[in-house]
């Protein structure tokens, strides 16, 4: 069975464990340039690629049925896409590649109009038949968060955001505080 967990502290991500659910194997990936101590685990920057990816999670944990990013260039969504196109080591080892070397991501990320060859925002969705949204758990510093966490952290994520982001997600995040 697939699972991520994601860990954060201070309102960044800090790490993201994520099991692919064929090979049986858990990724581990750490902020930083290198895994540095932790011995054969990835690594990742805190980007505008990574804090969406964070936003994209903690919005599908928080409303599995209507978690998306959603935004035009400059955006969180948009950064996420960009990488999601381009494959950079980090995203393959956060979530490593099939027998092609593509990366796993592309699998977990629904995507419409990817790489905006199209006028209009970028979508993106957890794709819930590959890593459906209970099997996606969010910690902040190590503990699981609840509802209000959630609402609390996702705020956090998108407090600054351009004016195009999802207007949608900030309602949700409003609603439920």
């Amino acid at each position: 069975m697939r699972e991520l967990k994601a860990y954060f502290e201070e309102g960044q991500l800090v790490e993201v464990s994520f099991c692919d659910g064929v090979s049986g194997t858990t990724r581990r990936s750490i902020r930083g340039k290198t895994g540095g101590a932790y011995r054969g685990s990835g690594s990742f920057q805190w980007t505008s690629a990574v804090r969406g990816l964070a936003c994209l999670l903690v919005q599908t944990a928080f409303l599995p049925e209507s978690g998306v990013l959603k935004g035009t260039g400059g955006t969180l969504a948009a950064s996420l896409d960009y990488a999601i196109s381009k494959q950079p080591i980090w995203l393959t080892e956060m979530f490593g590649s099939d027998q092609n070397g593509i990366c796993l991501i592309r699998r977990m990320v629904n995507r419409t109009n990817p790489e905006r060859k199209r006028p209009g925002p970028t979508v993106l969705g957890i794709n819930q038949r590959y890593l459906p949204a209970e099997e996606i758990s969010i910690f902040v510093n190590n503990k699981k968060c609840s509802r209000e966490d959630l609402v609390v952290l996702g705020a956090m994520l998108m407090e600054k955001q351009t004016p195009d982001v999802d207007h949608i997600a900030r309602t949700w995040y409003a609603e439920a505080a």
